[in-house]
């Protein structure tokens, strides 16, 4: 054998072998800057998750019952991407009172939502809502079933929302589905009045049993006067039309602001009949007042100067005149505390015989102590009477 030749074929061998692999080399670094054919590496996103809920008690004391655990409430609630879930647990004087599961998801330009209620109790279904709200031209539209027990109750609404020419609406339009029949409808609307710089607002109302139920307007905040001393009169109008009492009774309410910390409300109210039209009589039949100063902490001053009107002045029906203390605390976390002391007067002479007409004694106190505990204490402490309540409420986040 020519052991030339041999070494030459050799040589061609090792310079191909050599000459592959710089290809080779050559278009994998070609492929990795750009060549379709190569698929990138892909790491995986994971999908955000998060799981929160809270856990809340209240305790009350009497003066009958010196110890009881009033409810227990348990939420929690759990967002995986997109889609939300909460489930409210309810235990009321030691009873499983009711159980509420929700979830909502958004698909595509919709929101859909879903809500059962149950009562564990009885082991009895009590509701099941599914509703789809979407909003087209800046208008929100929503659409809710509820399946109630029994189904007699059941019924789907149909909303629709929004603002137009400076003016915003709202339409309902309400059908029972066991059987399907129209049950009732609004229209209502809030805008400003450019002519007086006031609000303005009209709502209409119709039902299945008398077509026409109610027609309501009010205008408020239209000023009257102000004098040299800042001092200011205005006026709100209301005017409510039903049909099963046939009476037009437009309401107005003189509130002068005065330039002290007071701001002290006459409410006073003209009625009118419809028909035939005539005034019926002008009486001032209350007065609020309120004063807040510069760290928050607001005096107020509410009474009534008839009996029927008590309960919408003062808050409870009972009492003629209030006084009250509100203001904020001190708390944890971003979350500002707030506390509430108020007492009631009855009208003299007053029927429980309390010195002064005091009636009753109310306060609360509502804090967060840390980023997970809060707390809220309340108390009614009528002078006159045994009758005390104090109820406890610990709230702990997770």
């Amino acid at each position: 054998m020519n052991t030339t030749t041999g070494t030459s074929r050799r040589v061609r061998i090792a310079l191909l072998v050599l000459a592959g692999v710089v290809c080779l080399t050559h278009a994998a670094a070609v492929r990795g800057q750009g060549d379709p054919l190569v698929e990138p590496s892909i790491e995986a996103v994971p999908t955000p998750m998060s799981l929160s809920g809270l856990f809340e008690t209240t305790i009350s004391s009497t003066n009958t019952e010196p110890y009881r655990l009033e409810a227990v409430v348990v939420s929690a609630a759990l967002t995986i991407g997109d889609l939300a879930a909460q489930l409210d647990a309810k235990f009321a004087d030691a009873v499983f009172d009711s159980l509420k599961i929700t979830a909502a998801k958004p698909v595509g330009d919709f929101n859909l939502s879903s809500t059962a209620s149950f009562n564990p109790s009885t082991l009895s279904f009590l509701s099941w809502q599914a509703g789809v709200a979407v909003t087209l031209f800046d208008i929100a539209f929503s659409d809710t079933f509820t399946i109630t027990s029994p189904q007699s109750s059941s019924y789907n609404q149909f909303t629709a929302s929004g603002t137009a020419a400076g003016i915003a609406f709202q339409a309902t339009h309400k059908l029972g589905l066991c059987p399907l029949e129209f049950w009732e409808a609004s229209l209502c609307a809030n805008w400003v009045w450019s002519v007086c710089d006031a609000n303005a607002s009209l709502c209409a109302q119709f039902d299945d049993v008398t077509g026409f139920r109610a027609f309501n307007a009010a205008v408020t905040g239209i000023e009257l006067f102000e004098d040299m001393l800042g001092i200011r009169g205005t006026l709100d109008v209301a005017i409510a039309y039903a049909l099963d009492e046939k009476t037009l009774t437009p309401t107005l309410s003189m509130k002068p602001d005065w330039p002290i910390c007071v701001g002290l409300d006459l409410l006073g109210e003209v009625e009118v009949t419809a028909s035939p039209l005539r005034i019926e009589g002008i009486r001032v039949y209350g007065l609020e007042g309120e004063c807040t100063l510069d760290n928050g902490v607001t005096f107020g001053i509410y009474e009534s100067l008839d009996d029927a009107k008590s309960g919408a002045i003062t808050g409870k029906a009972d009492y003629f005149e209030k006084l009250s203390v509100t203001g904020p605390l001190y708390s944890c976390c971003g979350t500002d505390g707030t506390f509430d002391v108020a007492v009631y007067f009855e009208r003299p002479p007053a029927p429980s015989g309390a010195l002064f007409g005091v009636g009753l004694w109310t306060g609360s106190v509502e804090m967060q102590l840390f980023e997970m505990f809060a707390f809220s204490l309340s108390m009614e402490i009528p002078p006159s009477s045994s009758d005390w309540k104090l109820s406890l409420t610990l709230r702990v986040f997770w």
